[in-house]
């Protein structure tokens, strides 16, 4: 049995501190033991991780992005030597499955999507190909690992078809599509899970997020010092008090057992004075100490804090800049290991060059019609794509004299006299009449 496999056999323990019920929970909670309230996250229960909201938006915003991305199966066409999807016979076929259906029980965004969590909470995402006698994809199913054979190459999967639950011992390796976290075991085939690597930053965000809780509902945590009433002057007794060490402290026990049980008032029997000291500044400072766990969150999942909508004092560019560096250092370098991934056990060596799968990004900009007009014009200014080649994109018919090719100068034609320095001729004019 492999590291990987002994340590998603673990049997799963209930998270300490937290009652598996509301029936279970105490009467009251002790006096300063704060153990007691204490929120540990199991690195192997990444469930309980989500319970941090900038962890869920940090997974959630990674895999709603990358699931927008339309999975492509291209060929290089005899007219330009491009890469055009192949939307004809056997090409069609695995055009729709990775982009409309992938299995009968799910579609292609939410097959993306849970591979994107799966390897983000766990480390690892396996994907098994289905094929049909003659070795053509006919599904694509997400599976579970069991384990993997170094010396077969084969893995167990464990996965949910259309027909129930279904195992598949000895799956080759050409037939799964495993696509491993950054950081990886076992030589950096096994993928390490980032809530593995987080897990202290978020039992302290839990923790503090607990506790921050607990102290606004009581309106602070309550510092005092309680004093016994004193015999008038000119008794003739000494400044003995009316009570012992002993009863004082008793009160003042009972005191804070109270307050910590949820009682805003308490009568103190035989007590004249309680001085409030207020919060201490640790206290006071629980908030701040939240914001600096939740940037710890930012960096582990690569999220600017804008998008995780953290920032309440940024200007209107901050969250553009954001949004670009999101997709350049984080969802980009992801999106082009799951392309190696499905090009190389989808295709065959003989297909490089001339076959690919591709990921197309210009889903992302559907609803951003600014910044979508920015791109065509550029492109259009460059020579990039002619103006039926952008209208095409919208589904508009072509139109005539919209296949010419334009660059910067004032949108001249390619080729023209005016790209030359030359004056261009002028019409001749018509013959006047006498």
């Amino acid at each position: 049995m492999t590291i990987f496999n002994k340590l998603f056999m673990q049997k799963r323990e209930a998270t300490p501190g937290v009652p598996s019920s509301t029936a279970e929970q105490p009467a009251k909670i002790e006096g300063a033991n704060y153990e007691a309230k204490i929120a540990r996250i199991s690195a192997w229960r990444p469930e309980t991780a989500l319970v941090v909201s900038a962890v869920y938006r940090a997974v959630e915003l990674r895999a709603k992005t990358e699931a927008q991305f339309a999975i492509q199966y291209q060929r290089k066409n005899k007219e330009g030597g491009n890469f055009t999807p192949d939307m004809w016979g056997p090409g069609g076929d695995l055009n729709y499955l990775l982009q409309v259906q992938p299995n009968p029980i799910s579609t292609a965004s939410s097959l993306i999507e849970q591979v994107v969590i799966r390897r983000l909470l766990l480390g690892n995402a396996f994907v098994y190909i289905e094929r049909n006698e003659w070795g053509e994809p006919l599904n694509l199913w997400l599976a579970d690992c069991g384990g993997y054979n170094e010396l077969t190459g084969t893995y167990t999967l464990t996965y949910l078809g259309d027909m129930g639950v279904k195992f598949k011992v000895d799956a080759p390796r050409e037939d799964v599509l495993h696509f491993p976290n950054t950081f990886r075991l076992q030589q950096g085939f096994w993928g390490m899970s980032t809530i593995q690597y987080a897990a202290d930053t978020l039992s302290l965000i839990k923790t503090e997020s607990n506790q921050a809780l607990e102290t606004a509902a009581k309106g602070g945590r309550i510092k005092g010092i309680i004093s016994e009433k004193q015999p008038a002057q000119g008794q003739g007794t000494l400044a003995f008090g009316l009570l012992n060490p002993e009863q004082v402290q008793k009160t003042a026990q009972e005191m804070q057992e109270r307050f910590y049980s949820g009682h805003d008032i308490v009568s103190m029997h035989g007590m004249e004075d309680f001085k409030n000291l207020s919060m201490t500044a640790q206290d006071m400072q629980m908030i701040e100490h939240l914001n600096m766990g939740l940037d710890d969150v930012a960096r582990f999942f690569g999220t600017p804090r804008p998008l995780l909508m953290l920032d309440t004092n940024s200007h209107y560019t901050t969250p553009t800049n954001a949004t670009l560096e999101y997709m350049q250092r984080t969802v980009q370098p992801d999106i082009i290991e799951m392309e190696q991934e499905f090009n190389r056990k989808l295709l065959t060596r003989e297909d490089f060059g001339k076959r690919r799968i591709h990921m197309c990004e210009q889903p992302l900009l559907r609803l951003d019609k600014e910044a979508q007009a920015k791109v065509d014009q550029l492109q259009l200014q460059t020579g990039a794509a002619t103006v039926n080649e952008i209208r095409q994109q919208y589904d508009r018919p072509a139109v005539d004299g919209g296949d010419t090719i334009y660059v910067s100068t004032n949108l001249a034609e390619l080729g023209s006299e005016k790209l030359r320095g030359a004056q261009p001729t002028p019409a001749p004019q018509p013959a006047k009449e006498e």
